[in-house]
């Protein structure tokens, strides 16, 4: 994205041209390097969901909840004032991973595959096993970074992947 301007509370994102980018296809190669350019770049997902349908689906299931949930997070979960909008974070953490990584929940992927845990600072951070990281691997992507976020009756979360 480019840079904003703010006119009248309002914010408007001026196009910028992005340096680096070569159209599809760009110049043939000779050498058995691959080319820079077919590396992938970032993979961006995001996700909202309502703190109410998350109540909804998991309260009072505990099998449920251990599905989709590893203990950790749970664990954490349970112990703040509203452990439905943590848990919400959470789900919206993994969702995003999947929708970052182009797949959604499928074949062999499990939701315990993607936790959130605490960093050293506090910081959110993403742990992937199973097939999910195997995929992530596959694909090239390394690195990994979540922010998570709730106000009122929403939790969102954003996933980047780099290589």
């Amino acid at each position: 994205m480019g840079p904003s301007v703010v006119r009248g509370g309002m914010v408007a994102l001026l196009p910028v041209r992005m340096p680096g980018v070569r159209p599809w296809g760009g110049r043939k190669r000779t050498s058995g390097t691959p080319d820079p350019a077919l590396r992938p770049g970032p993979q961006i997902g995001v996700d909202l969901i309502a703190v109410s349908r998350v109540r909804r689906v998991f309260e009072g299931k505990p099998v449920l909840l251990a599905t989709v949930f590893t203990e950790e997070e749970l664990r954490y979960s349970t112990r703040q004032r509203r452990p439905f909008m943590h848990l919400a974070a959470r789900f919206a953490a993994k969702e995003a991973t999947l929708k970052a990584l182009g797949t959604g929940l499928t074949g062999r992927m499990a939701w315990r595959n993607v936790e959130t845990v605490h960093g050293p600072w506090a910081e959110p951070r993403l742990i992937l096993r199973g097939e999910v990281a195997r995929l992530a691997r596959a694909k090239g992507l390394h690195r990994c970074a979540v922010s998570l976020s709730h106000a009122g009756n929403y939790a969102m979360a954003a996933v980047i992947f780099t290589g």
